[in-house]
């Protein structure tokens, strides 16, 4: 099993098989990542070193938006954002987010879209994240993994048969 949280930030640079032994600039550095869930606040993903042996815990059933905050050192075309989530014997989760062309500067703070995580018992249980920024030239400018794992939504308004 992977550890619990891993970052990979893509170097600030990489040989361009176009340029020889040219070096190609990273335009992009995601600064912050975050997952905010009205049941349980917010978390921010480490972007360096291990992190967290122990998932973040969110109920089953909860909603949850990413929030990611980045700069760019120069203008970027057709930024996306992708994530892939993956529980153990669940099929995986592909989402694609088309975020734009962005100047350069910042910093710049993305909320992206609400996702309701799944609902019931079977669904429960570590799930692994891997999330990747790139542009649309396909290069890659940087690479988070992290992990959460869904527990049982607490029961709320809900009356045992017997009991007030």
């Amino acid at each position: 099993m992977p550890p619990a949280t891993r970052a990979s930030h893509s170097p600030a640079s990489r040989p361009s098989p176009e340029a020889g032994s040219g070096l190609v600039a990273r335009t992009v550095e995601l600064t912050e990542l975050t997952l905010v869930s009205d049941e349980r606040g917010t978390f921010t993903v480490p972007l360096e070193g291990p992190g967290d042996a122990i998932p973040h815990e969110l109920p089953e059933g909860a909603v949850v938006s990413l929030v990611m905050t980045f700069r760019l050192g120069a203008d970027a075309d057709g930024l996306v954002f992708e994530t892939l989530r993956v529980g153990e014997g669940e099929d995986p989760v592909a989402r694609r987010n088309l975020l734009g062309s962005f100047r350069a500067g910042g910093p710049y703070e993305i909320r992206l879209p609400p996702e309701r995580l799944p609902l019931g018992r079977a669904h429960c249980g570590p799930y692994d994240v891997t999330a990747r920024l790139s542009d649309a030239a396909g290069v890659e400018h940087a690479r988070v993994r992290y992990r959460f794992s869904l527990g049982r939504a607490p029961e709320r308004g809900r009356r045992r048969i017997g009991r007030p």
